[in-house]
């Protein structure tokens, strides 16, 4: 059988990365005027890290916030002013999503392709100037049509982004460095909402009827324009591999720190990958248990994080029960749901910056998940009282730390199978986009709001099996082969181990015969 060579199992416990010399003499020179007043910046990875917080890591962060705006534009545009003004009265919103959701899953993979072929410095900022345009004429959109057409392309452009910009983590920033990274823009996504709640908010209060354009068509033409200002941006920013960059912010001798600190960590820079390698690898795959109990875990703990999508069209629906008229103001319903993101944001990364520190990652799985199944279970049955339901609804914004403490433990059984670990990412965030795209339909439809008769139970029911998956993983599968982590499929019941391989001088992985 055809095998790529894993890469050296690390230790149980993360070792210190390893601190290159500080006496070298050109970066000194370069910085000598910062470094002769803060040491920190005497050790030239120390300067080569900065320049990747100050530069790389805000664009990738607000290219996040505005992917998530671009996304959910038209969500909020429905609540504030478009669904009347497009006499949108059916489930349209619903196919505004799956329009987008089906374009998202199908061009995952092949966005990730591309990238072994067009360097992400020029693919990425293209996509994202695309989908910029995109969104900002939506706001010419006169019928449903025309937006369904908006958002599959839309759907297109944004494929690229998240597994593009997690790959570029990855890339440059070491083991020792990443959960912070990936921490910062995983949440990129919860303050582009919130983001665009105050945007919203304040188009509608001060922007509505300018030039003749009501305040919804402003959130298209603002969101998009930012969009396409950050991609030109990124023309200039995004670093392409620390193998070939051509980033005109990095030094000679930076460029060479970048290639060395990978060399320090035994990961190697991106290499094209045969399809005869790519078929063996996904065979693996498929046939592995790990891989199923995976994808079912994260894929069910995603649907059941949609309790909570829908909000607004609650919001926006309740009455005072004294006078019978919307309790709240268009204002008040984009400004509610902030303060449902802040707390997902604090959440997340607090409990998973506390499962680094314990090294807990089943453990927030299991207890995030059995506060999911409260939450939608008082919400499944519609109490009276607005207050429990509220109550209810912010309760299940605390619940998505699971999710990243997933990835974080497959990281962990999977660190000798470095392509394994990206395959599997990437097959499971496609499977999630198609339950998106085909679960709301009949669960999350808008004619059933705002009880969700079918929604919140089965949001329940979801977390309850993802529940029992990770049980079986840590009882079953981890105690069964206490060794996969270090050897990979090696410790499989398959027997399957590694054969021998060679880099060719394209840098092309090529197997051999085992």
């Amino acid at each position: 059988m055809e095998r790529t060579k894993s890469s050296p199992a690390p230790s149980a416990s993360p070792s210190k990365p390893v601190t290159p010399p500080a006496n070298d003499a050109s970066l000194q020179e370069q910085h000598r005027g910062l470094a002769r007043f803060v040491p920190y910046f005497r050790n030239p990875d120390n300067v080569l890290r900065a320049k990747l917080d100050l530069l790389l890591l805000p664009w990738m962060f607000i290219a996040g916030i505005m992917k998530e705006m671009d996304q959910s534009a038209t969500t909020q545009a429905y609540v504030s002013g478009m669904r009347e003004d497009l006499g949108l009265l059916g489930n349209e919103l619903n196919w505004f999503q799956t329009y987008f959701s089906i374009a998202y899953a199908i061009f995952i993979v092949p966005s990730q392709m591309m990238q072994t072929k067009l360097r992400p410095s020029l693919w990425l900022p293209f996509a994202e100037i695309t989908w910029g345009l995109l969104t900002m004429f939506t706001y010419k959109a006169k019928t449903a049509q025309t937006i369904y057409v908006l958002r599959f392309f839309l759907g297109i452009m944004s494929a690229t982004s998240w597994p593009g910009i997690t790959s570029l983590i990855l890339t440059w920033y070491m083991p020792a460095e990443l959960a912070l990274r990936l921490a910062i823009f995983q949440v990129s996504d919860v303050a582009g909402a919130m983001f665009l709640g105050v945007v919203q908010a304040q188009l509608y209060v001060h922007m509505n009827g300018v030039h003749g354009l009501a305040g919804w068509q402003w959130l298209f033409i603002i969101s998009g324009a930012i969009t396409v200002f950050l991609g030109l941006l990124g023309l200039l920013i995004v670093p392409d591999s620390p193998a070939n960059t051509r980033a005109i912010w990095l030094t000679a001798t930076e460029k060479r720190i970048s290639r060395e600190r990978m060399e320090r960590h035994n990961i190697q820079p991106a290499r094209l990958i045969p399809w005869r390698v790519l078929r063996a690898k996904l065979v693996l795959l498929l046939r592995h248990p790990l891989t199923w109990m995976f994808l079912a875990v994260f894929a069910q703990n995603a649907w059941a994080g949609r309790a909570n999508s829908y909000i607004l069209l609650y919001l926006k629906g309740v009455t005072d029960a004294s006078t019978g008229r919307p309790l709240y103001t268009t204002y008040q319903v984009n400004l509610i749901p902030l303060g449902g993101y802040a707390l997902q944001i604090v959440t997340n990364v607090g409990i998973n910056a506390l499962g680094d520190y314990k090294g807990w990652r089943w453990q927030i799985c299991v207890v995030s998940g059995l506060v999911h199944i409260v939450a939608c279970a008082i919400l499944a049955s519609w109490p009276t009282s607005h207050g429990v339901i509220m109550f209810a609804y912010f309760l299940t914004y605390a619940t998505s730390a699971g999710g990243p403490a997933i990835i974080a433990w497959l990281a962990e059984l999977l660190r000798a199978e470095p392509e394994a670990r990206s395959i599997i990412v990437g097959l499971t965030v496609t499977v999630v986009y198609v339950g998106h795209a085909t679960i709301p339909l009949g669960v999350w439809k808008v004619t059933d709001s705002p009880q969700y008769p079918i929604g919140f139970p089965l949001a329940a029911a979801f977390s309850a099996c993802s529940i029992s998956i990770v049980l079986l993983m840590r009882f079953w599968f981890v105690r069964k082969f206490p060794e996969f982590p270090r050897v990979g499929y090696g410790a499989g019941e398959e027997g399957v181990s590694d054969g021998p391989y060679t880099d060719d001088a394209e840098g092309v992985i090529v197997s051999k015969k085992a």
